[in-house]
């Protein structure tokens, strides 16, 4: 092959990474944007207090929630709603720790906790199974839905339910999850840049624009009848939120982004627990994908497979898109070495990537109210640290699901104790 061809050929691929690298970095500012108006347009129109509130039913999963239960538990129950108008079901998934003492011993003290227990050799088969065996002992005709670590301020439930009686259109309405133990180490301050990001630019960013937001996998309330419409949870997702999102969306429903409904949750303090739960997480999004691509041309609105592809975005496309993006890189500062930095358009043209991506986590730092110094060189450096990992994460995925075809199986992540649980702002 002569020179001129293989010079021909690396101009087509660093084009084509160009091309990958920009589109779908342009797609995100225009999200960025529009999450920057939804957070100034949100609180502003805030759905009233509905007349009377309706009865909710919040589910709670349970597996060795030892360490975390009676604080979440005691959440749950100071939460700002009637309480003759509130249940709070625990559903314990077989746990061969104290987890059914502790609910026990709360139940004595207050009538609105209930103890779903799943009979050893029965449970175990994950959150989506222990949520269809939970709904079924909801007396309520809305169902709530938190995790076994989780702190909602105050007033989340009373926002979510009163947004979702505006709109009979609504299936569910989701609230924000925000990172309790922040400021522990690098890590967790990463994962809270990533979901402050992740909601402001993809949940607030998507729902102003086209009426869509996902799913989480706590801090929400759906419609029972919604939910029973769709199937209930799909017992072999373990990304239970997210597939269910895309069925609920074939109904004819949405689902509402409600930022100033926040839930506090402490994340992974360590990165050999943290790369299994997100691994867990790709490969959940990978089954999504693998259900729902073959059919995106029956799903019945446009901005489910937008949906998808987002999921595809996720946990391939990304992928994709760090080893081009680090390909541009190392291209540009071999050809800078020769031809001078400023002058080599590869460089300029990461660099100003690279500069929009940190002004994007900048801006939902701002908005949040976390944009200190501090935050601020942790997300500049982000990309050269905790956006490479993905690639081990993707790569081991598509390991798993596509050479090695493993099955599916839930993993529950290592819990971090509630030390402190704040009162809302």
């Amino acid at each position: 092959m002569s020179g001129m061809t293989l010079a021909l050929l690396r101009d087509v691929l660093l084009a084509l990474c160009l091309i990958g690298v920009w589109s779908v970095l342009g797609f995100h500012v225009l999200l960025t944007i529009a999450g920057f108006l939804y957070s100034r347009q949100a609180r502003r129109n805030r759905a009233p207090d509905p007349e009377q509130w309706p009865g909710v039913s919040i589910l709670v999963p349970a597996y060795n929630e030892e360490i975390v239960m009676a604080g979440t538990l005691e959440s749950l129950l100071h939460l700002d709603y009637p309480p003759d108008r509130l249940e709070i079901i625990v559903i314990d998934d077989s746990s061969t720790d104290r987890t059914r003492r502790v609910v026990e011993h709360m139940m004595a003290t207050d009538r609105r906790l209930k103890l779903v227990a799943i009979p050893p050799g029965l449970g175990g088969r994950g959150k989506s199974h222990a949520l269809n065996q939970g709904v079924r002992h909801a007396s309520h005709e809305l169902i709530a839905v938190y995790d076994a670590d989780n702190a909602p301020e105050p007033h989340t439930l009373r926002l979510l339910v009163a947004e979702l009686m505006q709109n009979d259109r609504l299936a569910a309405t989701v609230g924000k999850v925000r990172t309790l133990n922040r400021t522990t180490n690098l890590l967790t301050r990463c994962i809270s840049i990533e979901f402050i990001s992740f909601q402001w630019i993809v949940q607030a960013g998507r729902w102003y624009t086209l009426g869509l937001a996902s799913l989480p996998g706590t801090n929400y309330v759906i419609r029972r009848e919604a939910l029973e419409q769709a199937g209930g949870w799909d017992a072999y997702a373990i990304a239970d939120d997210a597939e269910l999102t895309v069925r609920l969306g074939q109904e004819g429903y949405q689902v509402k982004f409600v930022p100033y409904a926040v839930t506090w949750e402490p994340e992974p303090q360590h990165w050999g627990v943290w790369l299994r739960q997100r691994l867990r997480w790709a490969r959940g999004g990978t089954y999504v994908v693998r259900k729902f691509l073959p059919r995106l041309g029956r799903l019945r609105r446009r901005e489910l497979v937008l949906e998808v592809l987002h999921l595809l975005t996720i946990y391939h496309v990304f992928f994709l898109l760090v080893i081009l993006s680090d390909l541009i890189f190392v291209a540009g500062v071999i050809a800078g070495i020769a031809v001078g930095p400023i002058h080599n358009p590869l460089l300029v043209l990461w660099a100003l990537a690279f500069t929009i991506f940190v002004l994007q986590l900048a801006i939902g730092l701002a908005i949040e109210g976390e944009n200190s110094l501090v935050n601020l060189l942790v997300a500049t450096a982000m990309y050269f640290t905790y956006c490479q990992l993905w690639i081990y994460v993707c790569a081991k995925a598509h390991w798993l699901d596509v050479v090695r075809q493993e099955r599916l199986s839930w993993e529950k992540t290592v819990r971090v104790p509630l030390a402190s649980r704040p009162s809302g702002r």
